[in-house]
């Protein structure tokens, strides 16, 4: 299989979002392929989580603009902080892959890899651009925190100002809403991502193993050549 045909590519990963370093050995194409398997699974494991987690403050969402009474501060910091977070995470782990892909074109030559990186950074901007576009409308600037939650922290109490707690609770379950879908797209270029990886790794595999069986099969058998028998004393 070409390198341009490699879907999944690795290079030298920084410290993801959950805290792990990986594809920081080995300086082939395989062994970083390899390393990169391992890293997407861990990054598809914990956007399934995060995608969990989102459609839970989903309906925790629902049911407080639904029920306007029951919109209480606690509540709604908690809740602030859960979308927060799970953005957060999604964009690191997106911008992550970007980089990674990035790298891996750079240094073996990957149209697809160069292809794969655009893929993920464009996920990546769009992910940020729901939080941006919303702190936007209200005058405000995303860079100006430090957070995810800071800014939705800032967009609510605003928006609470101005139209009231219902108003921003809804704006607020907007853009969970957005950003569970945008997971769910980052689910489906991870898994692009590790089955073409799985499929390149199969395909080398069977590729050396041609070449074993071949040597295998030709080499020509080693015998021990006879000793020499010692003269007699006698």
């Amino acid at each position: 299989m070409k390198k341009s045909l490699v879907y999944a590519i690795i290079a030298v990963s920084s410290a993801s979002a959950m805290g792990s370093v990986l594809g920081t050995g080995g300086g082939t194409e395989v062994t970083q392929i390899a390393n990169n398997i391992q890293l997407i699974q861990q990054y598809s494991q914990a956007v399934d989580g995060y995608v969990r987690q989102g459609l839970q403050l989903d309906a925790a969402l629902k049911n407080l603009t639904s029920n306007p009474a029951s919109l209480l501060g606690a509540d709604i910091g908690s809740l602030i902080n859960g979308v927060g977070s799970i953005m957060s995470a999604g964009n690191a782990i997106g911008g992550n892959m970007a980089r990674i892909d990035t790298n891996f074109a750079s240094t073996f030559k990957s149209p697809t890899a160069a292809t794969l990186a655009a893929n993920f950074t464009k996920w990546n901007s769009t992910s940020t651009d729901t939080l941006e576009g919303a702190m936007k409308a209200a005058g405000m600037h995303r860079d100006a925190r430090q957070s995810d939650t800071d800014n939705l922290t800032a967009l609510y109490n605003e928006s609470q100002s101005a139209d009231g707690a219902l108003k921003a609770t809804q704006s607020l379950a907007k853009i969970n809403s957005m950003e569970v879908q945008q997971l769910q797209k980052l689910q489906d270029l991870l898994a692009t991502q590790n089955i073409a990886s799985s499929t390149y790794m199969a395909a080398q595999t069977a590729k050396d193993q041609a070449v074993m069986d071949m040597n295998a099969r030709y080499s020509i058998p080693q015998y021990e050549m006879p000793t020499t028998p010692s003269k007699s004393k006698y």
